[in-house]
């Protein structure tokens, strides 16, 4: 779901690396076993790449529908 959202602002491919070395960094795990409750943390991690490519504004956007997504907000 995150790579879902994140590939309508910034393509599959960098959405898909963005998530997957999100994961390795943070949990040193694939991001196919990315739990919902694991997210907040990833969103944490890629935080500094999504604000490189989207903007401040439109990192904080992209986040937020992300936890509305999964119920975590």
């Amino acid at each position: 779901m995150v790579r879902a959202r994140l590939t309508q602002y910034m393509g599959p491919f960098t959405a898909r690396n963005a998530v997957q070395l999100g994961a390795k960094n943070a949990f040193g795990i694939d991001a196919e076993v990315l739990t919902r409750e694991q997210v907040p943390a990833l969103l944490d991690v890629i935080g500094p790449t999504l604000r490189t490519l989207l903007g401040k504004d439109g990192a904080v956007k992209v986040a937020a529908l992300i936890r509305k997504d999964l119920g975590l907000e």
